[in-house]
């Protein structure tokens, strides 16, 4: 099995990077089962305060000014 670093964010999103791949993955670049043997908790420290989480997820709710953004209807930022 591949050895894997959870990377968890203040967002509650996650992610997945290999520490190390096993010897089958290195021959046959078939993935496998991973195996988590770490968990990292990713912030943003400023000021000794865990205040808000990577630039790596969006915002749950859309900023107050996004009205004021004028966008093609095509493509909209999918806020949850």
């Amino acid at each position: 099995m591949c050895d894997y670093t959870e990377l968890q964010y203040g967002c509650d999103h996650s992610r997945y990077r290999v520490q190390r791949w096993c010897p089958l993955y290195e021959k046959t670049h078939k993935p496998c089962r991973p195996n988590v043997t770490k968990r990292e908790y990713c912030f943003i420290l400023i000021a000794n305060l865990l205040t808000r989480p990577l630039a790596d997820c969006r915002p749950s709710s859309p900023p107050p000014w996004e009205h004021m953004i004028r966008r093609s209807n095509s493509k909209r930022a999918p806020y949850v």
